[in-house]
């Protein structure tokens, strides 16, 4: 008997990789790893991603097009954070139209992704009923809307340490982005060091839907990093759902994730020291001079410890969404507060730095300690939820439900783990540390 020989369907990804504020980040290749080259064959078809990264450059002379790609993914830190910015300057000829072609390819039936900052970027922004958004990076963020969605980003607060105006009375202002520039390597009982930002928390999840039917468990541990909750609109045109919601215990109820505010109080002085000892540590780890400004902006210091917290207000909250665009292609898009493509650990809790120590951001001010170790491999940690962005970007395809790719964790190979090893395991180096900011 002959049997049919599969059929082939390719899904051609778009990774923006503009990082328009020297601010690096290893999302990208993360998310090159994961979906670059990756096939699963079901009902007797082969399916198989492909990705290209696009510059600003690239979407103003209209390379974004639905007959080159069938998803745009915007990945977070320096591309989604920084353009979140940088689009916020909506007077700007360029802006507009950079924003109208990524529209335009969603209006014609391409999907979109945004990861944590990359959903900032997709969104407007809200601060609540009581409060506009002020700082400002509050609105830079609300203004940098791609007007595709009609989901709304919530922070209770959202500046830059060092830049947030209110710090001298109001430290814990700058919110959640506390738990983005301020961490060191943390440790594992067995003494391993690991790039550790942010948190890895159990995300409730919607069984119902089709990304998550055939998923064992109720809840997902995946790693988050200063993302925003997701406000849905009361009245809507459009099939919109939730995918997974925040834990009902707020980061600052847990005593092993709640941080307190530090306070800048370095003065000028500080930021004069930072300057030099920038243009000394570019010239030791010959950097681009590009990286100047960012990293007297780490260097800045010294800070002081306060007894205010950093109140995260995303308890029951939405953080994954999807939605249809409403016309006749119907473009899907799906926003993720999270990161589901970095490494997730178990057990620990967060410490404060050592205040008798001279504290900057490029150093941390807090640490994960008493990590749960890895054993022999840390291919499970690692992998732990690359399932979950393949199976978004499938869904965004419009690949059917039941053939969605597999649920399951894998082995690394050695050259995948080198390429990300910086980004993983910390080498002792305070440019790697700067680097995993």
């Amino acid at each position: 008997m002959i049997m049919p020989k599969n059929k082939t369907k390719t899904i051609r990804i778009a990774i923006i990789g503009s990082e328009p504020l020297f601010w690096t980040t290893c999302a990208i290749r993360f998310f090159t790893v994961i979906l670059d080259g990756y096939s699963w064959t079901k009902n007797n078809t082969e399916y198989k991603f492909t990705t290209t990264l696009l510059s600003d450059k690239d979407i103003l002379r209209g390379k974004l097009k639905t007959s080159d790609f069938d998803v745009l993914l915007i990945p977070g830190g320096g591309v989604g954070d920084g353009l979140s910015i940088m689009k916020g300057f909506n007077s700007s000829l360029k802006v507009r139209r950079w924003k109208k072609n990524i529209k335009k390819f969603v209006e014609d039936g391409g999907g979109c992704i945004g990861f944590c900052g990359g959903t900032s970027l997709i969104t407007p922004l809200t601060t609540g009923e009581n409060r506009k958004p002020t700082t400002f990076v509050e609105r830079q963020y609300n203004k940098s809307s791609l007007n595709i969605s009609e989901i709304t980003s919530y922070y209770k607060y959202l500046a830059f340490p060092l830049f947030n105006l209110f710090q001298w009375k109001h430290p814990e202002r700058i919110g959640t982005t506390a738990y983005v520039f301020s961490f060191k390597p943390g440790e594992t009982t067995d003494k391993k060091r690991i790039n550790s930002g942010g948190a890895p928390i159990d995300f409730k999840i919607n069984k119902k839907s089709p990304i998550f039917s055939d998923y064992k468990g109720s809840t997902l541990k995946i790693r988050w990093w200063g993302g925003p909750a997701l406000i849905l609109p009361e009245k809507s045109d459009r099939e919109i759902d939730t995918l997974a919601e925040y834990p009902k215990l707020e980061l600052h109820e847990d005593k092993n994730t709640r941080i307190h505010a530090w306070k800048y109080v370095g003065g000028v002085h500080g930021i004069i020291f930072a300057f030099f000892k920038a243009l000394k540590f570019i010239k030791n780890n010959k950097l681009n001079l590009l990286e100047f400004p960012m990293l007297t902006y780490y260097f800045a210091g010294d800070w002081k410890l306060t007894e205010k917290l950093i109140e995260s207000n995303l308890a029951n909250r939405p953080a994954i969404t999807s939605e249809i665009y409403p016309n006749k292609n119907k473009a899907r898009i799906i926003l993720c507060t999270t990161h589901p493509e970095y490494m997730i650990w178990d057990g620990g809790h967060i410490e404060e730095a050592d205040t008798k120590d001279f504290n900057c951001l490029a150093t941390g001010l807090y640490q994960w300690k008493n990590i749960t170790k890895f054993g022999d491999s840390i291919d499970d940690n690692l992998t732990h939820t690359w399932w979950t962005v393949r199976r978004f970007i499938a869904w965004i395809a419009k690949i059917n439900n039941e053939d969605l790719p597999p649920i399951a964790k894998q082995k690394v190979s050695e050259k995948d783990l080198q390429y990300l090893s910086e980004s993983i395991i910390w080498d002792g180096t305070l440019l790697t540390q700067i680097k995993n900011i």
